[in-house]
């Protein structure tokens, strides 16, 4: 089922980012395979913040052995870079995790995912005394229960958008409908440690709700295409600046 990503890890047609559908599928697999997805959406938004407001690109690979562990690669077009301000970049993410079906209801997975901004290097403060990398390190949780998945990120590393400690929640519900149709769900929570703040990341407030989505996906039989169409209601930021509302359109093709 086709999802608009919450990012990297969930092949997201920006609705309900979570790249390959890692937190669901992951886990679900018996066997030893590789399997990958390709898919445009009309805008990047994870987390509620725009990363790319026009047509996106956006694939992944993944690999799970038999014996849970997985290893995958996600990656996305962007309208930025993080260095140079140019209008176009592109967002690479690798991860290595470990999932289990407990049993026919639940199932878990945690990955390790960093987060690489081509182009992206070292960060000045505007007075050069602060500095940091754009490349970003997350322990990323999830646990399932049917169609209900309740996620848990940690941020690892301190970046030039976020700082090491920074908490992100989620909680994400699909509810099928027949013809292989289904209304997807989801709210996001971040609990910011501004603890670490310096001239480059500055926390206004600690808490912070910043999106939730309402949409609708098809799947269509054994082709491994689906549609998907969310509708984003954006939160703010740490810095407190009110995030938009989008609606969010993408197709995707598993193989």
């Amino acid at each position: 089922m086709l999802t608009i990503k919450y990012k990297p890890v969930l092949l997201a047609l920006g609705l309900m980012a979570t790249p390959l559908s890692w937190a669901n599928e992951a886990t679900a697999k018996q066997q030893g395979e590789i399997s990958a997805e390709i898919g445009l959406v009309s805008k990047y938004i994870y987390r509620g913040a725009e990363e790319n407001d026009k047509l996106a690109i956006q694939g992944g690979i993944e690999y799970v052995h038999p014996s849970g562990w997985n290893v995958g690669y996600w990656g996305s077009t962007l309208n930025y870079q993080p260095k140079n301000d140019r209008q176009h970049g592109f967002e690479h993410d690798f991860y290595v995790g470990y999932g289990r079906e407990l049993n026919q209801d639940w199932s878990y997975t945690t990955q390790l995912l960093t987060y690489i901004y081509q182009g992206g290097g070292t960060l000045y403060s505007e007075d050069g005394d602060e500095k940091r990398r754009s490349t970003g390190l997350e322990l990323l949780n999830t646990l399932n229960y049917q169609d209900l998945s309740l996620g848990l990120a940690v941020m690892l590393s301190d970046v030039n958008y976020a700082n090491a400690g920074d908490v992100y929640l989620s909680a994400a519900y699909s509810y099928p409908l027949p013809q292989d149709f289904a209304i997807n769900t989801s709210l996001g929570y971040a609990i910011y440690n501004k603890n670490r703040d310096d001239a480059l990341v500055t926390t206004l407030k600690n808490e912070q709700f910043t999106e939730a989505r309402l949409g609708l996906s098809k799947d269509f039989a054994d082709s491994g295409v689906s549609v998907a169409v969310d509708y984003i209601w954006g939160g703010r930021d740490r810095y407190q600046q009110r995030l938009d509302e989008y609606a969010v359109f993408g197709i995707n093709y598993s193989f």
